[in-house]
């Protein structure tokens, strides 16, 4: 069977739990699927290129890398695709922020062809640079008095990446949901014996309130009833203690 097919197959497993498709994180997989996107006559060619820009994970995951190389095939017009024009791969890029995404703007922000140089910079100038390898590369650039590369390094000295970001709301409501009584701890919402599905957070939450499907849906109901509200968690007379471990996935 092939990895779309697992895939797919993956997929119906999860809707009859009520859960989403998973997100992909499988290079290989991405691979398939972008060579049933080049086949125009491909019976699943419409669900890959749904799949290839919604469902793949951001980060430095394999399928990010692959992700990334096609996206700058696209860009450079190595290989022209009617559904994804070079401007919305540039959005698409934007979107993945890290790892692979990060080299090839940098990339395109120091090439010679202006148009794409200045729309890869005007997308750098919103993220945050993980390695010291992107550092590198608009260092040497830089010193050899890239014009793009100084207007990229000014603005990250002066945290445009977060001075620029939306405004918060002057009021933000809540509504509360009473959790436990007394004192209770994360482990309730995120049970330790479940930790192995984090990574998968539609899964994990369904082990909220120790798997009590009927407090899960006590909580879903009243964030439906408040759309314009936070729900937020708490312990009536007592505390809730929080575990490091439950930053883990």
């Amino acid at each position: 069977m092939s990895l779309y097919k697992e895939y797919i197959k993956q997929i119906d497993d999860r809707k009859k739990l009520g859960l989403s498709p998973k997100p992909i994180d499988d290079g290989l997989l991405l691979e398939e699927i972008i060579s049933q996107i080049k086949d125009i006559k491909h019976e699943a060619r419409k669900a890959s290129i749904d799949f290839f820009i919604y469902n793949v994970i951001p980060g430095t995951t394999t399928a990010a890398y692959v992700k990334a190389n096609f996206l700058k095939d696209i860009i450079d017009e190595t290989y022209y695709l009617e559904e994804i024009s070079p401007d919305f791969a540039f959005e698409l890029l934007s979107h993945m922020k890290g790892g692979p995404s990060i080299e090839t703007l940098i990339d395109f922000a120091l090439s010679t062809n202006p148009l794409n140089s200045k729309k890869a910079a005007d997308i750098l100038k919103t993220q945050v640079y993980l390695y010291e390898a992107d550092m590198d590369k608009l260092e040497i650039a830089y010193n050899q008095g890239n014009k793009v590369a100084e207007d990229i390094l000014i603005s990250y000295s002066n945290a445009e990446f977060f001075t620029q970001l939306p405004e918060l709301d002057e009021e933000i409501k809540v509504v509360t949901y009473v959790a436990g009584i007394g004192d209770i701890s994360t482990d309730f919402l995120s049970p330790g014996g479940d930790a192995h599905s984090r990574s998968d957070r539609e899964l994990h939450g369904q082990s909220m309130f120790e798997h009590n499907t009927n407090l899960q849906n006590e909580l879903l109901a009243l964030k439906e009833q408040h759309p314009d509200k936070i729900v937020m968690l708490i312990a009536d007379k007592g505390t809730m203690g929080v575990g490091s471990s439950r930053m883990s996935g």
